[in-house]
């Protein structure tokens, strides 16, 4: 969890940077690969763990398919990064601050499913708390990622800087999503356990 959100808080800064223009793109980007790929060791280190007897195998699969899910997160985090680096696609100034508004929900999503799974092993009482955060989060994210596009094919802009900018938005968006795909997982995890 931790490494995940390393790696958006990664992305986001990137992403900063990448609409102020700054030279620190390069450095960031490395940096959000690494994240990345460490979180990719941690969850292969874990199944293994977990394959070779950790938990309950009733639970087991249950937390292989959290940590798969949470991978996801990472991938599109990195998708994103791969985008702003190696595309350098050019947002028009009229939505850069929904496009950081953006990912600003996406992380809050993120740090909401954090505490979920926190105290899915500590106090399941305040599970549903979070998952509610995640759920609105995500919500409020695709409200501004839909008005983000509404703006952007309004725009006397070439078609091509549009699908850039598509792309970019909707990868933003993707990491919301497959963050609320977590938080259901950990909805289901709950029920289970209460039962």
């Amino acid at each position: 969890m931790d490494k995940v959100e390393e790696t958006l808080v990664c992305v986001f800064d990137l992403l900063k940077n990448f609409l102020e223009g700054s030279d620190e793109i390069d450095i960031l980007y490395q940096r959000a690969q690494r994240l990345e790929s460490e979180a990719d060791r941690l969850r292969r280190k874990t199944e293994l763990e977990m394959y070779s007897g950790a938990f309950l195998p009733n639970f087991r699969g249950d937390l292989l398919g959290l940590i798969e899910s949470l991978d996801k997160v990472a991938n599109k985090a990195e998708y994103v990064a791969d985008i702003l680096a190696l595309q350098k696609p050019e947002i028009p100034p009229e939505i850069k601050d929904l496009v950081l508004k953006q990912m600003d929900y996406s992380l809050k999503a993120f740090r909401s499913l954090k505490m979920a799974l926190k105290y899915l092993f500590e106090e399941m009482d305040r599970v549903g708390d979070y998952v509610l955060e995640v759920e609105r989060y995500e919500h409020e994210e695709d409200l501004v990622e839909r008005n983000a596009l509404r703006k952007l094919f309004e725009m006397e802009t070439d078609k091509c800087t549009k699908l850039e900018a598509k792309e970019l938005i909707r990868s933003i968006g993707d990491i919301a999503d497959r963050t609320e795909d977590v938080s259901d997982r950990v909805e289901i995890v709950l029920l289970k356990r209460r039962f």
